[in-house]
């Protein structure tokens, strides 16, 4: 075996594995951010809270004529009334794109920005007892953000998907 195939061979993305791997990643912080009562799935009306989120939090008002009732089908896979995180994460790997990424890299423009984290905001500031009515509201405000951008992603990943819901069997319908 020669050096140049041995670093040919290094260089090859599985790009199969790394979507699965980055639609795990989304299914954990999507749950994180959408399962308000801390089960570990999501229920219809946690996807209901963050709709009404993005409602709130969105301008535009614009709507992708999916229902929460169509997300929902797509996500419950199995039909028991909740999303369980592997069914969120198959749903996510589902909705992304397909093959390897397009030659000549990203798109121009920068990168979109990622929500921001709750974790970062508390470490980096320690608020006075005067300050924690202020605080409480940046972090239900930042909370409100955060599932609103989540339940953003869910519905492009719906609309990527064409809407295609399964139903309890496990069989693909057209919502």
């Amino acid at each position: 075996m020669s050096v140049s195939s041995i670093s040919s061979s290094a260089n090859k993305v599985d790009f199969a594995e790394l979507r699965k791997q980055m639609a795990q990643r989304m299914a954990e912080r999507m749950m994180k951010d959408l399962d308000t009562d801390g089960d570990g799935k999501l229920s219809k009306s946690e996807l209901e809270q963050a709709s009404q989120a993005d409602a709130s939090s969105s301008s535009n008002g614009a709507s992708s004529g999916k229902s929460i009732d169509d997300l929902f089908a797509a996500l419950d896979v199995d039909g028991d009334g909740s999303v369980s995180k592997s069914e969120l994460s198959a749903f996510m790997e589902k909705a992304g794109p397909s093959g390897p990424p397009p030659a000549g890299g990203p798109p121009p423009g920068p990168p979109p920005s990622p929500p921001p984290d709750d974790d970062e905001n508390q470490a980096s500031s320690s608020p006075s007892d005067s300050d924690a009515t202020t605080v409480d509201s940046d972090t239900a405000t930042t909370t409100q953000q955060r599932m609103a951008f989540a339940y953003q992603q869910l519905m492009a990943a719906l609309e990527r998907l064409g809407g295609a819901a399964t139903d309890g069997s496990g069989t693909s319908t057209t919502a």
